[in-house]
């Protein structure tokens, strides 16, 4: 699984969100972000990947990612969906009441609830202006989608603030040097807890996590073509050129150059 954090998600406020079949996300990463996000097919078909699960979704069904659920939507053939993502700070009393639980079914495929579901989120788009009624109509949305998504309680506590100021840390430090026991001495949990924290929060764990950072960077860097793929790599806190071949074998099956050359596209 090639995760991604999504630093542009993470910071926009933004509640509504269009896609068709030509932006929806064909690059076989996963992302992941604090908010949570409501998924709509309204025509055509989804291919919907929610942490470990998965499923062909039509028009008129939804996907539902909470905080931090990996997540990945590819259209099949020509497609149109529509997006809800909602901030955790409009829905503090929901974050509270679903902390420590993870989704276990995260499709929501009866046509008839989803419509339900699409009524007051119609209504939040016309009328999201006025605060008190956009936590209204957003605090029925959860409890209707809570009424058919099954929850499980989590393996490790998930402390949302913990998951946050750890994604944010390694997002400036991964140039740097990072270890569990750098890991350990800043946020003040043993280094083995945060190892596995880490692996059941996110579903990978954290050197492969850093490692997809630094490659993500490099990739930036030799696309902009000014330097060299030793400079790229180094000044993405690659330690060495066999590290950084290796690992982007690992993760995209070929060379850099190769990857480069064919799709000139980024991580």
């Amino acid at each position: 699984m090639r995760l991604h954090f999504d630093m542009e998600r993470e910071r926009s406020r933004e509640l509504f969100k269009e896609v068709t079949d030509d932006n929806i996300d064909g690059r076989c990463h996963f992302n992941f972000h604090s908010q949570i996000e409501l998924y709509f097919v309204d025509e055509g078909q989804i291919d919907a990947f929610v942490n470990q699960q998965q499923r062909r979704l039509k028009k008129g069904q939804m996907a539902v990612a909470f905080s931090y659920d990996a997540h990945l939507f590819r259209s099949v053939g020509s497609s149109r969906s529509s997006i809800l993502v909602i901030p955790p700070d409009l829905c503090g009393e929901f974050m509270s009441a679903v902390q420590q639980k993870q989704v276990q079914n995260p499709f929501i495929c009866d046509e008839e609830t989803v419509k339900r579901i699409k009524f007051f989120v119609d209504a939040i788009k016309t009328d999201h202006t006025n605060e008190v009624k956009l936590r209204g109509y957003l605090y029925v949305v959860l409890g209707i989608v809570l009424d058919n998504i099954f929850l499980k309680s989590a393996e490790f506590s998930v402390d949302t603030e913990l998951s946050s100021k750890i994604l944010f840390y390694l997002n400036q430090q991964f140039r740097n040097e990072i270890t569990l026991e750098s890991l350990s001495c800043t946020f003040g949990y043993s280094p083995s807890y945060l190892s596995r924290y880490f692996k059941d929060r996110f579903g990978i764990g954290l050197n492969q996590y850093v490692n997809i950072l630094r490659l993500r960077n490099a990739l930036l860097l030799m696309q902009e073509g000014k330097n060299t793929h030793t400079y790229c790599a180094l000044e993405s806190g690659f330690t060495s050129m066999r590290t950084f071949y290796r690992v982007f074998k690992q993760e995209f099956g070929c060379a850099p150059r190769d990857y480069i050359s064919v799709t000139g596209s980024q991580l």
